[in-house]
Parts: structure tokens; C-alpha cells; sequence
């Protein structure tokens, strides 16, 4: 009857154990099959958008970029951690193998003896006074847990996981910093330029109002004409001012981003330029392509996965542990300086132990695991809703901004036509200056806005292949 009971709580644990010894499965994301604001559905591999900056065709662009990625503060904190990664997986790691080590013991003891020892061969040890026992021990110890259900394993694959979203975390942190380069310094050059057309049109202002003044000496115009042309010339003067804070603020920016000397990127970028534009189409391939190229939806699954693996490594501490010990060392003993001697020994051991009753520890431990796993599909989720968003906002942004930069450059060509025609006019004598100055005024107008609608293309060409994962440099996760 009792083999009958042992067998009978012998299979109850076994089946116990057995339904916890896996962990919970998260369902895959469910993405759609193309983009809802782009027709492109090409796949694209995270080489192709590695170096996107390039695209851009502008050397001062690049040279940034590369700057900022090596000398950036956020990249190096990234890199730290890392490296902090890396440890806990050796760390992780070594817990699978046994362990060596040297220990070592000395003692002496002192006994006061105020009794005398009686006759025999006791007399011949000095014991008649204090007695001194002196022991040492010195032995080479090996130990070795097995990882006999897996849950050192388990805890190994869920540091390697963590090592793997550090390190897409990294590449986040340099596909940040190479976009708010390449943001300061599309902005930088946009600032120098709408500086040299506000110039124009101090110099445009500055005619007009002298013209004004000459009018209304020959009386063909009020004061109200003369103030007003004095009013804007003071007011473009003014404007200059914000725009000359604006432009040092912005390469200040920039030269802390690239942790370099404060006016550094004044001094190599005082040349002005245009702002750079991507002459062809942006790849996009298709929403599927995001899992494997945006660095923070790799970090997410990544930390996913840990989870899960931590889930799996608390269940399997339900299971029983056995490691064993193993020595081999040398110890002696002295009395009184009177009796010694000096031994070898070999020890070998075992320990079992089996997880009874811990007030719910162990089972608390798989909760939080599960909590924290569940945490981490939420997150995942939501960067990956977030991505989506991102994409095809950014789609729709530089799609509207090229129709709108096209529609500029029309009303350019517009202006400068019209300007042209002044010019010959007044030539011709069918034109008055003012007439002219006009259109020289509304020329440059047109050309402020086609520069604005230059810039927001830009910036949206970068939102949109950081929205992409561009700069993604795929690597081997030890």
C-alpha cells in the first residue's frame, strides 16, 4: 500500500512539474501586405538604406553624419551598455560550467590548562601549562551545479537575447544622432540661405525707400508712402537680426551634437550651399521589411524574447537541482609544538535537492516573469503600431512636399517671368522703377518660398528613412 502512495506522488509531481515546464507563446504581429500610401512593395534589404545619408549627395552631409556617429555622447552611452550586456552574458554563461578555486584555513587555539596532567605519556607534550593546537588545510575545490532541466540554459539564451536588443538599441541611438545631423544641418544651410535672400531684400528695400524719398520731393507720393517704405526697410533689418540668432544657435546646436569646440561648424561651413535634396525615389519596400530593419522593433522582440526565456528559466526552477563537489588538497596539525603531522586528502560529494514548500515563492517568480512577458509583447506592439504610423505619415509628407515644392517652382518660373518682363518694360519706357522694384520684390518672396518648401522636403526625406530603419548595420549577436 505505501509503494502504491509513493507511486501515486511520484506521478502527481511529475505531471506538476510537466505543466510548467513551458512557457507562454505570444501570436505573431499581423502586418498588412503593402503600404496604404505608396503603390511601392519591392522588398528591401537593410543594406540598401545602410548609409542613406549618401543619397543626399553632399559631402559636408556625410562628414557630419560620420562625426557625429563616432564622437556622439548618446552613441557612447549606448556602446556602454552593450558592453554591460555582454558581461551579464558571460557571466550567464559561466554559471553552465564548474567552478575552481584555492581555498585555504589556518587556525591556533589556546587552552589554559590550570590542572595537573596526571603521570604517563600525556607529561611528554608540555600540557602542563597551556595547551596550543594549531590546524591548516590547503585543497584545489571544484563545484559544479547541473543544469540538469535547463534553467541555467534558459537564463543563458535570455541574456543572449538582451545582448541582441542592446545592440539594435546602439544602432538606434546612431540612427538618431545621424538624423539630427543631417536635421541641423539641413537647417543650418536652409537658415544661410533664407539669410543671402533677406540681404536681396534689405537691398531692394533700401532702394525702394530712397525712391520714395525722391518721389515725394518731386511731390508724386505722400509721407505715408515715405514711411512706410522706411517702416519695411527697418522691419527687414530686424528680421536679419532674429535670423543672424537663429543661424549661430543652429551651428552651436550642431557643433554640441558633434561634441566638438563651439563655432567649429560655423568656421567649416561658413562656404554657403543649398540644402541638399534625394534626387530619386526612397525605397520603402514593405511593411514586413520593418521587423527586420527598424532597430527599435528588433530591440522590442529581442526583450520579447527574453522574456519569454526568463519565463521558461523560473518554471524549470520547480525542478530538482543536483551538483556535486570535488577536492583534492593537504592539511596538517601541531600540539604544543610537540606533536604534528601533515596529510594529503581527496573529498567528492553530492548535492540533491528538491523544492517542496517555499510559501510561494517560486511561484510568485513565474508570475512576475509572465507579468514582465506580457509587458513585453505590449510594447512591442505598440512600437510596431508607432512604426507604422511613422511610415506612412513620413509617405505622406514627402509626397505632399514634392507636389508643393513642384507648385513653388512654377510660381518661381511665374515671378521670374514677370520680373523679366518689368525689366524690359522699363527699358523700353513702359515701366516705371517701382514697377520694376515690385517684381523684383515678389521675385524674391517666391524664391523665400520655394527655399521653405526646399527645406520641409528635406527634413521629410529624413523623417522618412529613419521611419524606414535606414541605418540599420546588420551584425552577428554572440
Amino acid at each position: 500500500m505505501s509503494r502504491r502512495v509513493d507511486l501515486v506522488a511520484i506521478v502527481a509531481l511529475a505531471l506538476s512539474l510537466a505543466a510548467c515546464s513551458s512557457a507562454p507563446e505570444y501570436p505573431a504581429p499581423k502586418l498588412p501586405a503593402q503600404w496604404f500610401s505608396s503603390s511601392q512593395s519591392e522588398s528591401v534589404t537593410p543594406e540598401a538604406l545602410a548609409d542613406w545619408w549618401r543619397a543626399f549627395d553632399d559631402p559636408n552631409l556625410t562628414r557630419l553624419v560620420h562625426r557625429a556617429m563616432q564622437h556622439s555622447h548618446d552613441v557612447e552611452l549606448a556602446m556602454l551598455q552593450v558592453t554591460g550586456a555582454r558581461a551579464q552574458l558571460r557571466q550567464s554563461r559561466a554559471a553552465l560550467l564548474p567552478s575552481i578555486d584555492l581555498p585555504g584555513s589556518a587556525s591556533r587555539q589556546r587552552i589554559e590548562n590550570d590542572q595537573e596532567v596526571p603521570p604517563g605519556p600525556l607529561q611528554d607534550l608540555g600540557l602542563d601549562d597551556d595547551i596550543r593546537i594549531e590546524t591548516w588545510e590547503l585543497a584545489l575545490q571544484a563545484s559544479w551545479e547541473l543544469d540538469l532541466f535547463g534553467a541555467t540554459r534558459a537564463r543563458s539564451r535570455a541574456a543572449g537575447q538582451q545582448l541582441r536588443s542592446a545592440e539594435a538599441e546602439a544602432i538606434a541611438a546612431r540612427l538618431a544622432v545621424a538624423a539630427n545631423a543631417a536635421q541641423g544641418y539641413i537647417q543650418l544651410r536652409a537658415l544661410q540661405n533664407q539669410r543671402a535672400l533677406l540681404s536681396e531684400s534689405i537691398d531692394l528695400a533700401a532702394q525702394l525707400q530712397r525712391i520714395a524719398g525722391l518721389l515725394f520731393e518731386a511731390g508724386e507720393v505722400t509721407r505715408l508712402d515715405v514711411e512706410s517704405a522706411a517702416a519695411e526697410h527697418a522691419a527687414l533689418l530686424a528680421d536679419l537680426s532674429e535670423l543672424d540668432i537663429n543661424l549661430a544657435q543652429a551651428a552651436l546646436a550642431l557643433d554640441t551634437l558633434l561634441a566638438q569646440a563651439p563655432g567649429t561648424s560655423a568656421t567649416e561651413l561658413a562656404e554657403h550651399g543649398d540644402v541638399p535634396l534625394v534626387s530619386g525615389t526612397i525605397p520603402t519596400g514593405q511593411p514586413l521589411d520593418l521587423l527586420r530593419r527598424r532597430p527599435d522593433l528588433i530591440a522590442e522582440a529581442a526583450r520579447l524574447d527574453s522574456a519569454e526565456w526568463q519565463s521558461l528559466a523560473a518554471r524549470r526552477d520547480l525542478f530538482p537541482t543536483l551538483a556535486v563537489q570535488a577536492a583534492l588538497g593537504r592539511s596538517g596539525m601541531a600540539l604544543n609544538d610537540q606533536l604534528s603531522s601533515v596529510s594529503n586528502f581527496t573529498r567528492l560529494g553530492a548535492t540533491f535537492g528538491l523544492p517542496i514548500f517555499d510559501f510561494g515563492r517560486r511561484r510568485a517568480a513565474i508570475e512576475l516573469a509572465d507579468i514582465t512577458g506580457e509587458s513585453s509583447f505590449v510594447n512591442f506592439r505598440s512600437t510596431l503600431a508607432d512604426a507604422l504610423e511613422q511610415v506612412e505619415q513620413s509617405l505622406v509628407g514627402v509626397d505632399g512636399q514634392q507636389q508643393r515644392l513642384q507648385a513653388l517652382q512654377r510660381m518661381r518660373e511665374h515671378y521670374q517671368r514677370s520680373h523679366d518682363l518689368a525689366q524690359t518694360s522699363y527699358r523700353l519706357g513702359e515701366a516705371n522703377l517701382q514697377e520694376v522694384l515690385n517684381a523684383q520684390r515678389g521675385l524674391l518672396q517666391a524664391r523665400q518660398r520655394q527655399l521653405a518648401g526646399r527645406t520641409a522636403l528635406a527634413t521629410a526625406q529624413v523623417a522618412l528613412y529613419v521611419a524606414l530603419g535606414g541605418g540599420w548595420e546588420p551584425a552577428t549577436t554572440p
